[in-house]
């Protein structure tokens, strides 16, 4: 039976950071230096071989220019590297914290793997020469990030739209439209692929539809890449298109005017909810909330705030909340 050799990769990445440190520091070190530092550092007991073989994966595959003089006894660089070392402040270690944290919304797709390993070659080169420790950080805060979770697998859809993106080439897809309850076939010409609560979509220019729309990956069906290039129009950019949303919907945008009643007013006046929002303050503390938006999504979000949030134009809207009301009392007065 044959014994696999295991190797840490976390150990070996931090065992090479710190000798990359000791040669930074100093003009000439010794192997006998070396082995003592890791000892202190690492708690590690390595051997010469070991300390060789790193030296040369330094040197011969990372590109460092290091050589041994025999007078001295010692191992140096011929040119210093100008940033030889990872040091990390509070503020960018938090960043590799949020990030990490981010790494829950790759979920089933296919770069799940690769962001899970960048996680641990980063924590694999964190020092003690950084101001606070990443785990005395993750101990003082916490980022939480509670995403809606598809039931369905997407990794094989997520990796053809991602291709068919970068190859710009048009997708025929079997999409389960909601609205309807109904499966049909689209051919799409995939722009961008987003997140959304947790929830991954593409926009793309829907040639059913003739119009750009939004699918959600975990509604696709199946997927087909056609042998059809596409262009992308000049003029569309992602960060403008998803804008116009006021959270997912985009299209038919309405102006509308809500008034906030005092108590809820004082939250609504502390966020910037969206970039055409407008806010009036009147003399009993309540608010005027202007913004433009979908009608369906924004009739959504009033209902939530309930008997605090009233609108008042336009009509239609206002009509339209009048007539889901209904039909709630209706449901709990059976």
């Amino acid at each position: 039976m044959k014994r696999t050799l295991k190797i840490n990769s976390r150990r070996v990445l931090a065992r090479i950071h710190l000798i990359l440190k000791y040669l930074s520091e100093l003009d000439y070190i010794s192997l006998k230096d070396i082995k003592r530092r890791l000892k202190e550092d690492l708690g590690l007991s390595v051997s010469d071989r070991t300390i060789k073989r790193d030296i040369r994966t330094l040197r011969d595959d990372l590109g460092y220019r290091i050589l041994y003089s025999r007078r001295k006894g010692g191992y140096y660089f011929k040119e210093k590297p100008k940033y030889p070392l990872l040091k990390l402040t509070e503020g960018e270690l938090f960043t590799l914290i949020v990030t990490a944290n981010l790494i829950s919304q790759f979920k089933n797709t296919p770069l799940e793997k690769y962001f899970e390993s960048l996680q641990s070659k980063l924590e694999a080169v964190l020092t003690d020469e950084i101001v606070i420790s990443s785990e005395k950080l993750r101990m003082a805060l916490s980022i939480p990030f509670n995403f809606i979770k598809p039931k369905v697998d997407i990794r094989d859809t997520f990796a053809k739209i991602f291709e068919a993106i970068t190859q710009k080439k048009r997708v025929l897809i079997k999409y389960h439209t909601i609205y309807s309850d109904e499966v049909n076939e689209r051919k799409v010409d995939p722009y961008h692929i987003y997140n959304y609560e947790g929830i991954w979509y593409f926009c793309g220019f829907c040639h059913l539809r003739n119009d750009i729309r939004d699918f959600a990956l975990d509604r696709i069906e199946s997927v087909k890449t056609l042998n059809e290039k596409f262009e992308m129009p000049k003029d569309f950019n992602f960060y403008e298109y998803i804008r116009s949303a006021f959270r997912i919907y985009k299209g038919s945008a309405i102006t509308v005017k809500i008034k906030f009643d005092s108590y809820q007013a004082r939250w609504i006046k502390e966020r910037i909810w969206h970039e055409t929002q407008k806010i009036e303050e009147l003399g009993d503390g309540s608010i005027l909330y202007e913004v433009t938006a979908n009608e369906e999504e924004i009739k959504r979000w009033v209902i939530g705030y309930g008997s605090h949030a009233e609108v008042l134009e336009p009509k239609s809207l206002r009509d339209s909340i009048k007539e889901e009301l209904k039909k709630m009392i209706g449901i709990y007065n059976m």
